[in-house]
């Protein structure tokens, strides 16, 4: 590729030097500092860009992601960085790639958050609402990584000085010869020098059109009848007897009842108005489990009152555990916490109630 450029002062033009890499490591830097430069939405449809990327991400059993990315939505990109000088950049990496995203499959939101804490000293909402210039969901967002979690919907995403023919045939057959709920690509980022200063060159070589069509038909609203339909065939009866017992219960006490979005695990929120705006409590998942909403809790209403109910409800025996600094969200099983003991879910329901009469007494 030969790039020509012109000078605006004196109209003529020059030749772009082709420029290097000095090593990987200056790679991951300039991705990190710049994670818009890899262009998301070629990658999914109306995929915004991404926003935060975490550097070194320690991902247990498999090392370290070069970078841990997120997109305001929730979209999740795993990125290793290679040289085309590097032997790995062939079949090596890409197992690699596969072993990280595997390693995130099926953890929690809240585990997930948890190591973004120990390894930037701040949690992802807070990480977000500092680059987002815009009108920001943080419950969308929040659910959207629970769903990419819970069902390995990733990103992975090679970056690369050059694309080498082995590596796009490989990125290709995965894409195109099966169905997995991730994407994987390769992103070519080329340096170029000029008098001026440096020009980078972002391509990406990833799905096909109908790949990406495939995977787009995956995403969907969740409504009631398809919450339960899996919910029946995701967890015992006793246990979806429970579930129904506290959508029920949600219909006649919440002041919206709304289904989340999601591949392949459904959910529904119990939420409050607080002067106009949703105050979520809770979400129950498809799966059997139950998340206390406590962080969205904290944008709405005084400490004090999120104190009292978590007080509350760490006096019931199945929320023991939960903290008494209630500042994130936590999860239960249902069939552990409520299936053999009707006062654990009274109590949690008469705590909710409590909370909503006094939210709108403040």
């Amino acid at each position: 590729m030969r790039i020509v450029t012109r000078d605006s002062k004196s109209k003529k033009w020059s030749l772009a030097e082709s420029a290097t890499y000095s090593n990987e490591e200056e790679l991951q830097r300039l991705l990190a500092g710049s994670p818009s430069l890899i262009p998301m939405d070629e990658i999914r449809d109306g995929a915004s860009p991404l926003l935060v990327a975490i550097r070194e991400f320690g991902l247990p059993g498999s090392g370290s992601t070069d970078l841990l990315a997120f997109t305001a939505e929730g979209d999740i990109a795993v990125v290793e960085c290679k040289l085309d000088a590097n032997p790995e950049i062939k079949r090596k990496v890409v197992g690699q790639i596969l072993e990280y995203g595997s390693s995130l499959w099926g953890k929690t939101y809240e585990d997930l958050d948890e190591q973004v804490m120990r390894r930037t000293q701040r949690n992802l909402v807070t990480l977000l609402r500092d680059v987002v210039d815009t009108d920001w969901s943080e419950e969308l967002f929040r659910e959207r990584v629970s769903a990419a979690l819970h069902d390995g919907d990733f990103a992975l995403i090679v970056a690369v000085d050059e694309i080498n023919e082995e590596l796009k045939r490989i990125i290709s057959y995965l894409n195109d010869c099966g169905s997995p709920t991730f994407v994987i690509c390769a992103l070519s980022v080329r340096r170029f020098s000029t008098a001026q200063g440096e020009m980078l060159i972002p391509s990406i070589h990833g799905p096909s059109l109908e790949s990406k069509a495939r995977k787009a038909s995956g995403r969907r609203k969740w409504n009631e009848s398809e919450f339960f339909e899996t919910a029946q065939a995701s967890v015992r009866p006793e246990v979806l007897s429970v579930i129904q017992d506290l959508y029920e219960w949600s219909r006649g006490c919440a002041d919206t009842v709304s289904f989340g979005t999601g591949r392949q695990r459904g959910s529904f929120t119990f939420a409050f108005l607080r002067d106009g705006q949703r105050l979520s409590v809770f979400t129950v998942f498809t799966d059997g489990i139950l998340c206390v909403n406590y962080e969205f809790m904290t944008k709405r209403i005084p400490k004090d009152v999120i104190a009292g109910f978590s007080t509350v409800l760490r006096s019931i025996p199945a929320f023991r555990s939960f903290p008494k600094d209630a500042t994130t969200f936590w999860s239960l099983n249902i069939a552990e916490a409520f299936v053999a003991d009707d006062d654990s879910l009274s109590g949690f329901k008469r705590a909710v109630v409590a909370l909503g009469e006094r939210t709108k007494q403040d």
